[in-house]
């Protein structure tokens, strides 16, 4: 079925190879290589002394446990020689209850281990060495990487062999498992009256024999699995079986994490400066640590800077308790810093995946059943562990019509290095075994074109009886472009001309497609925005989120000048001023009562464009409104002037009103300040199936916002008085029939199309096209977007065909980028390749069901769809002989593939 008629034509771009992008600001690449502070890393204590730091610095060194067969015993430091001996130790002995909870995560993983104990999982810290010097530092550090260093262990415990990720598939496509573990389950039926869902029936468990719902057993969802647990009933359906696994990766980020700690024991406040995702939570699981009543610590102060890169691996990291820790014990200011091998060693990593699916279709084509079941390799620190199977298990059906689907997913925590989100949220490692899936589908079984069975099966967002509905059953009312994406890629020229002559060199060509249906948000997302005006007419803004080269702070800046045509400078990572509104909000006794939630949440790469953006917008809008234009009225001596021609007036940072002299943000500013009104606003958004809302009383009538909580103040530092409300706050349809809060429903689509070349005498797979197709909506900066876009990319090359863990990381810090392949600079730079952007309709992302916003989160679809694209572009070159033309396995090598007769 072709995309809508009336729908505006793709936009098509080749981004130049060198020239500097129009929106990007003069200084943004020349800061960090011009000796800018920019990442945590570049910091030491002197560069804070204006915040009173000391200018000394301590060094500190995690020693690990590299074994999870024998007890860790002791420490013997005579093995090491007196002079690289450490001044302090921190061990688990000195983490009395109380104060301190020797935890990092809510499964009672130990930060330090005891003497005695086999350690949770490997790498697991036994002590914390702090050194008063660099260079002792250094060279201890050289000597631990040299051999065993001074950890003495007991001998081995009998253990049988470990399972391998085939026979844990195997166990689980009978819903069995062993070992801690967690699940997701989703069944779907949309050919029975009512439908049966998630949506309209509440979340189902699995109790190891039967489904429940509540405390009661759910039949219905027993007789679904089993149904389609059964051989088809019909001969004319036609079923694939496909097993795939992906490996365990490692983030690979610019920067190792690092950071600063000091206690300062005159005010008993720790201050840390570090790179992190989650800046909200670190604070409170670190007085967890920490202990409330310590007496030696009363507070905590978290500063963040950017991070070289975060995908997910900074977000919950443990890095954050050994840097607190470190700065407790330590006499003054010290620093944590990773080198590449401690970060291989210790970092959070991609979950290794294996899923096995059945994909039925009808005579016509059309899907008609689909069963799923994926197995994540969990490290044993519980991290995001159950979010990131809970959104693989809801994109497990990927961008399709699927009437009938029982889906079911589950962690499996190992002792091994611990993993969290990484960018994609563990839906690459579905999307990789569906696109797959649907390729040999159409191709072997079907004879079709494979984006034309794509086109014919994807899901329509739409409003009404019978419209389409996600895996959880969850309408699909917001925009999202899934009938586009493929419509453009069936008519690009690299799909057109696949088939066309090649030089009879050897060479191998190929072109795959794959698309998905990309969730962006946390379908719970709580939003916070500060906006302030300086007296000399600039903006400084406030965000939660922190910029991890995604383009977060120029996305903000843009937006808020945007709307008030000044300079901006925008702070990132901010945690005082929005948990005292919070604290503000919530005594109010209103927004729990509604369902509203209050809390933060981390900082991630599809988070920006969509909820901090609206936020921010909005607060602006207030300021605007509600401060500047009875300003204005004062200043122009137009008492009477109504606000809507005032605000038509205002561009470029003033108000320009014929026959009259413009009045700038500066002269505004003064205004406000001579009668004492607000320059400070902060808000609050939450978004669930929707935007809260809300109606605010003010001195020139009711103003309504796409808000539920608004403050004003004099200063960043003034007491904030919130607006008043015109009748109840508005939240979200959060939930659906069955009372279960709704998943997910914002969706953006994306697919790529990728040419690929195989050698097989030099035994090489190289990408030599690739085409995005991206359903972003209007781009806030083109630059931001292309960013995302080659960074995508080359993360999914690098995920598909380069980067596998050697077998012993966590066990020592001897893996570094000699073992561990990516990608060099030709692997990338030769590639021809081309972004194509979908439109967005009039009626926005929300499709006339809120308010009109133009923009979407896309840093993670960018990269989901390249690995199986590659899978189906090699089976193509490979003249699609047969299903071992489509790799099961990432990363993808030559020597695993049926190459044709007479081939090397």
């Amino acid at each position: 079925m072709p995309a809508r008629p009336d729908a505006p034509a793709p936009t098509r771009t080749t981004p130049p190879r060198r020239a500097a992008v129009a929106d990007t600001p003069a200084d943004a690449r020349l800061r960090k290589v011009t000796g800018a502070k920019v990442f945590a890393s570049d910091y030491r204590p002197r560069d804070l002394a204006a915040e009173g730091w000391p200018a000394d610095c301590a060094h500190a060194l995690l020693l690990r446990s590299s074994h999870v067969d024998r007890p860790y015993l002791r420490l013997d430091l005579g093995l090491l020689p007196a002079e690289l001996r450490p001044d302090r130790l921190v061990r688990a002995q000195d983490l009395p209850s109380p104060p301190y909870r020797n935890e990092i995560s809510a499964e009672s993983v130990q930060a330090l281990l005891p003497e005695g104990e086999v350690a949770d999982y490997l790498g697991q810290p036994v002590a914390i060495a702090l050194y008063g010097d660099f260079v002792r530092f250094r060279r201890a550090a050289q000597e631990l990487r040299e051999d065993a260093g001074p950890l003495v262990y007991g001998p081995p415990r009998a253990t049988g062999p470990a399972p391998t990720p085939a026979q844990e598939l195997e166990d689980w496509t009978r819903l069995r498992a062993t070992g801690a573990q967690r699940q997701a389950h989703y069944l779907l039926d949309t050919t029975v009256p009512q439908g049966y869902s998630h949506w309209n029936r509440g979340r189902v468990k699995f109790d190891g024999t039967s489904f429940f719902r509540g405390d009661q057993p759910d039949l219905e969802a027993d007789e679904l699995f089993k149904a389609l647990e059964a051989e088809p009933a019909d001969p004319t359906e036609t079923q694939l079986v496909t097993t795939t696994f992906t490996q365990q990766t490692d983030p690979a980020f610019l920067e190792p994490e690092s950071g600063l700690g000091w206690l300062d024991r005159t005010t008993k406040t720790l201050h840390l400066l570090l790179g992190t995702q989650s800046p909200h939570s670190d604070v409170p699981d670190l007085r967890k640590l920490l202990g409330g009543g310590n007496p030696a610590v009363k507070s905590i102060r978290l500063t963040t800077t950017d991070s070289g890169g975060g995908f997910g691996g900074r977000d919950k990291s443990p890095f954050a308790f050994y840097l607190a820790l470190a700065a407790v014990f330590s006499p003054g200011p010290v620093r944590l810093a990773y080198d590449r091998r401690e970060q291989f060693q210790g970092g959070l990593k991609r979950h290794g995946s294996a899923v096995r699916s059945w994909v039925r279709t009808g005579p016509d084509g059309r899907l008609r059943a689909m069963r799923s079941f994926i197995v994540l390799r969990g490290g044993v620190e519980a991290n995001l562990n159950g979010a990131v199977l809970g959104l693989a298990a809801l994109h497990a059906t990927g961008p399709y019509r699927v009437p009938r689907a029982s889906v079911h997913g589950i962690v499996l925590e190992r002792a091994i290095p611990a993993v969290g989100s990484m960018r994609g949220f563990g839906i690459p490692q579905v999307a990789f075994n569906l696109e797959t899936a649907l390729d040999r589908l159409a191709v072997l079984r079907l004879r079709q074109d494979p984006i034309a069975f794509r086109l014919a099966n994807v899901l329509r967002h739409g409003t009404g009886p019978g419209g389409d509905v996600d895996l959880a059953g969850t309408p699909l009312r917001f925009h999202v472009a899934n009938a586009e994406i493929c419509a453009a890629a069936l008519e690009h020229p690299l799909w057109r001309t696949r088939n066309d002559p090649r030089p009879a060199d050897g060479t191998l060509y190929g072109v795959g497609f794959a698309c998905c249906m990309e969730a962006f948000g946390t379908s719970q997302d709580s939003v916070y925005s500060a906006v302030h005006l300086t007296d000399d007419g600039h903006v400084e803004v406030w965000g939660q989120n922190v910029d991890m080269g995604q383009g977060a702070r120029r996305s903000l800046e843009h937006a808020a000048r945007e709307l008030l045509g000044a300079p901006v400078d925008v702070r990132l990572g901010v945690v005082g001023p929005f948990e005292t509104f919070e604290k503000q909000v919530e005594a109010l006794g209103k927004h729990g009562a509604k369902g509203i939630k209050l809390g933060h949440g981390a900082s991630s790469a599809s988070k920006t464009a969509f909820f901090h953006v609206h936020v921010l917008r909005e607060t602006c809008r207030a300021l605007l409104r509600l401060r500047l234009v009875p300003a204005a009225r004062t200043l122009l001596g137009l008492p009477d002037l109504a606000a809507d021609a005032l605000l038509a007036a205002w561009r470029d940072g003033a108000f320009h009103l014929p026959g009259h002299a413009p009045v700038p943000l500066a002269a505004l500013v003064a205004e406000l300040r001579r009668t004492g009104q607000a320059t400070y606003a902060i808000a609050h958004g939450y978004f669930c199936n929707g935007w809260s809302s809300a109606t605010f009383r003010t001195d020139g009538g009711d103003h309504a916002m796409d808000i539920d909580a608004l403050g004003f103040a004099t200063s960043p530092q003034g007491q904030v008085v919130l607006q008043d409300y015109e009748g109840p706050l508005r939240p979200p349809p959060g939930k659906g029939p069955g009372e279960a809060t709704v998943p997910r429903s914002l969706y953006a689509a994306a697919g790529h199309l990728v040419g690929v070349e195989i050698s097989p005498r030099q035994g090489t797979i190289q990408v030599v096209d690739a085409v995005t197709f991206l359903d972003a909506g209007d781009p806030l900066l083109p630059s931001v977007i292309e960013g995302q876009v080659e960074g995508g990319l080359a993360m999914g090359i690098s995920h598909t065909l380069f980067e596998e863990l050697p077998e012993e990381a966590g066990t020592g810090p001897f893996v570094n980028f000699d073992r561990y392949r990516l990608p060099r600079y030709a692997d990338i730079t030769a590639i021809r390749r081309e972004t194509v952007l979908v439109p967005l309709p009039p009626d926005g992302v929300l499709a006339g069901s809120g308010p009109v916003l133009r923009h979407k989160g896309i840093g993670e679809a960018t990269m989901t769809t390249v690995s199986p694209a590659i899978a189906n572009a090699v089976a193509h070159a490979l003249g699609h002989t047969g299903d071992r033309c489509w790799p099961a396995t990432t990363p993808i090598r030559v020597a695993d593939l049926p190459l044709p007769a007479g081939r090397p």
